[in-house]
């Protein structure tokens, strides 16, 4: 009998558990910088221990991964939570009705339209619910590319994918809708409910309410989704108050530019209409005007304030009145985009070190252009003298200081290889990544004979950590990368030295401490190799750890490099196979590394070669370990 009593008890628990579950209600693709916010809607189905659970992703059909625990939202009893990825700004612009409480960032709702999302319960990993399949989306029933997915009201949670409990709206159907209507109003975020609607229901699920299409735009597909369809029930679907009857989803509707749309879509069941939904868009005008090659040239190159001229590519013109703003600086000429097709404006006389914006507007009557283009002054310098490739190479990087703020503290330094100074006047500091993050050096910075000059982030020694700097650079633009980033160092073009870092994987990952060459390898081939590099341990200024101008502290013990002498090669290599041949013909074990920092390979007991098909072209580092010692080596994949 107590085993009854006991059986009873436990499937009510079970029950219990069940219904306090949470529940994935939508999910959002958002077309805003970068293609954000994206968004996942999670509902508390009851009350809600979310310790309990992590939220997960498979990308492009791969493996469920990037798992997020969600523990941060506590336990929360019949409400909503959200998971985005994106900036926090633009999160609160598209969706302005989430309160900093209810969402957390997490590269687990970084998903691409094709993406399927699943949450866990931790202890037993068990499925609770999910969205899509692991396949990729790529035109399956449940793609929401550039849109948006919601869960029918009393459904859920599913264990296994269930189509019928989504209605997902049509692929692209947020595209040029952000800063235009928000998509909370479009998407109906925290609108979810766990009871079944058994009511007929019409709902238009494309275009969204207040939106504006491209212009070009020849048709548009209205979609909608409906509930509780009587067996003999019908669709009309008006458009500027002509009725469409007997018409299904989607209907396709064409449009032309500059032209507002009213549409209702009613639910009827013979003459009477059971439900109805209604959204209004419009078809901008398009934007013909294309901006193309902007160059910035010195008109003359001298120790004073130069001036310089702007030319500006373009084509598509000749289709509108065009208004060029140039916030007041220089004089415009050239070719006239209004009249002329094609050609090259031009914008004459700006002041050297004058970095300005230039707006290009359309005639609204024809036209949605409203184009935008940063102009940056280029540096007019007079006897730039460049030196040899490795006369000048980087020996120390303070990429993650911790005493002070990093776009304050950071810090890069370099030494003169030569026995003759060396003025860095006019040679240019280059991020192989990000072209928003160089700049010119526009003073004059003299290197001593086989001496050193430091690179600072900020002027103000009681704010960048106590470091005297020979040359100030703009902190809160340019940025050294405390993961994976490089810095080039090039004059007229020509690389004199660059050093490429990864997130720890083979180059030294520090807080507060300094990356530092050994002496040993002061030259440009050496200090590629992130064996070569270790941690300072002398502590300077605000309490840091680093030798900026002075020599370095770490050194190599003599046992560093005990491996054997290996060969690696072809190198560049252009087929499917890598050899590595090391003197003493033992094994070796072989990690390669993207130029990220990534384990793309990584393979045990090599005695002779790897198959290296799998690798996209670009740059590798392969690290070939043998008894406790390693050696690194750059890899070119073409």
């Amino acid at each position: 009998m107590k085993q009854i009593y006991f059986s009873v008890a436990m499937l009510f628990v079970a029950a219990i558990s069940f219904a306090q579950q949470p529940i994935i209600t939508s999910i959002v693709d958002g077309t805003c910088t970068g293609g954000t916010p994206k968004l996942i809607e999670i509902y508390a189905n009851g009350t809600v221990d979310f310790t309990q659970f992590t939220l997960e992703k498979s990308a492009n059909g791969g493996t469920f991964g990037t798992p997020f625990d969600l523990t941060p939202f506590g336990t929360r009893t019949n409400s909503f939570v959200y998971v985005y990825s994106g900036t926090e700004a633009i999160l609160n612009t598209e969706f302005p009705g989430l309160v900093v409480a209810d969402y957390q960032v997490s590269g687990a709702a970084n998903n691409n339209g094709d993406d399927a999302v699943r949450i866990i319960e931790t202890t037993t990993m068990t499925v609770i619910d999910s969205y899509g399949t692991q396949v990729d989306g790529t035109g399956e029933t449940w793609e929401y590319l550039d849109s948006y997915a919601k869960r029918v009201d009393g459904t859920g949670p599913d264990a296994t994918f269930n189509q019928a409990n989504w209605a997902t709206a049509t692929p692209n159907t947020l595209d040029n809708q952000c800063g235009t209507i928000t998509f909370e109003a479009i998407v109906g975020t925290g609108s979810y409910s766990t009871t079944a609607n058994t009511n007929p229901t019409v709902t238009i699920t494309a275009p969204g309410n207040g939106s504006s299409l491209q212009g070009g735009t020849t048709s548009v597909d209205i979609t909608w989704t409906a509930l509780n369809l009587p067996t003999a029930g019908t669709f009309t679907v008006t458009v500027n108050g002509m009725a469409n009857t007997n018409v299904t989803s989607p209907f396709s509707l064409p449009v032309s530019d500059g032209t507002a749309y009213a549409v209702t879509v009613d639910m009827l069941d013979g003459a009477m209409v059971l439900a109805t939904d209604a959204t209004s868009f419009d078809v901008s005008f398009p934007c013909d005007l294309q901006l193309t090659t902007i160059i910035e040239t010195c008109q003359t190159s001298t120790s004073g304030a130069d001036l310089y001229d702007v030319t500006i590519d373009y084509t598509g013109g000749g289709t509108s009145t065009y208004t060029i703003d140039t916030a007041g600086n220089g004089t415009i000429a050239g070719d006239n985009p209004s009249t002329v097709v094609a050609g090259q404006i031009l914008i004459n006389g700006i002041t050297e070190g004058v970095d300005f914006t230039v707006t290009f507007t359309g005639d609204p009557a024809n036209s949605a252009c409203s184009l935008t283009r940063n102009i940056s002054s280029p540096a007019c310098l007079a006897n730039v003298t460049c030196a040899n490739p490795g006369d000048i190479i980087l020996t120390e990087i303070l990429q993650n200081p911790n005493a002070v703020a990093d776009n304050a503290g950071e810090y890069f330094e370099v030494y003169n290889t030569t026995s003759n100074p060396i003025d860095m006047l006019g040679y240019e500091i280059v991020d192989l990544t990000n072209a928003g993050e160089n700049f010119t050096i526009i003073t004059s910075v003299v290197v001593p004979a086989n001496g050193y000059a430091v690179f600072v982030a900020n002027a103000d020694t009681t704010l960048n950590g106590g470091i005297t700097p020979d040359y100030v650079y703009d902190g809160t633009s340019t940025f050294l990368g405390n993961g994976s980033d490089e810095i080039s160092i090039q004059c007229n073009g020509t690389v004199i030295d660059e050093v490429s870092w990864d997130n720890g994987a083979t180059f030294p990952d520090g807080t507060g401490v300094s990356m530092e060459l050994a002496f040993s390898k002061f030259n440009a081939t050496d200090n590629d190799l992130g064996v070569n590099w270790g941690l300072a341990t002398s502590t300077f200024g605000a309490g840091d750890l680093g030798t900026p101008g002075v020599a370095n502290d770490f050194t190599l013990s003599n046992d560093q490099f005990s491996l054997n002498n290996f060969r690696m090669y072809p190198n560049p290599v252009t087929g499917n196979e890598l050899t590595i041949s090391v003197e003493n013909g033992n094994a070796v074990d072989v990690t390669i590394y993207s130029a990220l920092g990534q384990v793309v390979i990584a393979q045990n007991e090599v005695t002779n070669s790897i198959d290296v098909s799998a690798l996209n072209a670009g740059l590798y580092i392969v690290k070939v370990s043998q008894n406790g010692n390693s050696q690194t080596r750059k890899l070119v994949v073409q």
